[in-house]
């Protein structure tokens, strides 16, 4: 289960705990291991002068020095390990970007620019999962739909199918009233009217390569919207997602469809320290995704006008129907 975890990105408490104890305990060795072996030699030396004629001496000397050599480059010899993972696992992204304070605390830090961050942490919650609504309180959020729409004009699409994570779990959620089974894996493909939804909490791009799109893509059909709302659980991945889209574009619009990307939304409280990297993330995806995807920037909506979360990282009912608004008006 680790491992498939892995798949998604650094996005595993336990992961980050894991690798916290595994890199702070071959620290330990590094200091401590040269030190005893240090002091191990030097009483092997001692005895050897005292009786030169002892060979076994000379033999554990030789291991001495051998083991000291070890034990300070074992760290080195760990990532070097590591790295022969590859790719597939992103295991080593997540062991090269623990972040490890001088106070004990640690996080990941963000691959692409190197600042460091706690990256987003989404276990699904009661409400997540549908058993229960939680309550908000109302807003007066505004949205102003005007403003140019990035990408193909605004022809209104037949139907639009929003692809994506908790986050659109639960604008569905809200919008169509009905929590139970809101998630893919429990309640499949959701259809109200004109939209369609594949969407999973704590999900990121290998869901969405894996379940997502090949789920959703008996809809990818003449004057049909694909809407992706992905990136929120796995902020250090936009270089793979601007790959991943961009070399299945053409397939996915073959047919007469649309392609958008909405840009990923902001937090509040204790997950605020992600609206920076959520910048990056989105700036990397708007200037690397090619000029047949359509931007979708409600981020910079929200920001200017005001939003309400439940959470931090999920919204109240009226900004998620302000997303939805801006959403539907621009495909």
């Amino acid at each position: 289960m680790l491992f498939l975890d892995l798949n998604t990105s650094c996005n595993s408490p336990t992961l980050l705990v894991v690798l916290t104890v595994v890199k702070n305990i071959l620290k330990i060795i590094q200091i401590t291991g040269p030190i005893i072996s240090i002091f191990s030699l030097i009483y092997t030396i001692v005895l050897l002068i005292k009786n030169p004629d002892e060979k076994k001496y000379i033999k554990r000397i030789k291991n001495s020095l051998i083991a000291l050599v070890l034990l300070f480059f074992i760290p080195t010899i760990v990532n070097a390990f590591v790295s022969t993972l590859g790719e597939n696992t992103k295991f080593s992204d997540c062991w090269n970007n623990v972040n490890i304070t001088s106070a004990g605390s640690s996080t990941f830090k963000e691959i692409e620019t190197g600042k460091s961050t706690s990256q987003l942490i989404t276990d699904p919650t009661e409400y997540q999962r549908g058993t229960s609504k939680p309550t908000t309180s109302s807003s007066n959020n505004k949205s102003s739909s005007s403003g140019n729409k990035a990408g193909e004009g605004n022809t209104k699409s037949n139907k639009v199918i929003f692809i994506g994570d908790s986050r659109t779990v639960q604008m569905y959620a809200y919008l169509n009233g009905t929590w139970s089974g809101a998630n893919y894996s429990s309640g499949g493909i959701h259809i109200v009217g004109n939209d369609i939804y594949v969407a999973e909490g704590a999900k990121g791009l290998a869901w969405m390569k894996d379940v997502g799109i090949p789920a959703a893509k008996k809809y990818f059909v003449k004057g049909n919207a694909i809407v992706i709302l992905m990136g929120v659980n796995d902020l250090s991945n936009a270089d793979n997602y601007i790959s991943y889209i961009n070399s299945n574009s053409s397939s996915w619009k073959s047919n007469g469809s649309s392609l958008y990307f909405v840009s990923v939304n902001p937090c509040q409280g204790s997950y605020s320290n992600l609206n920076s990297t959520i910048i990056n993330f989105n700036s990397k995806l708007k200037n690397g995704l090619n000029s047949s995807v359509g931007w979708i920037d409600t981020n910079t909506v929200l920001t200017n006008n005001g939003f309400k979360t439940t959470d931090g990282l999920h919204y109240d009912e009226s900004t998620y129907k302000v997303i939805y608004d801006y959403i539907k008006n621009r495909v």
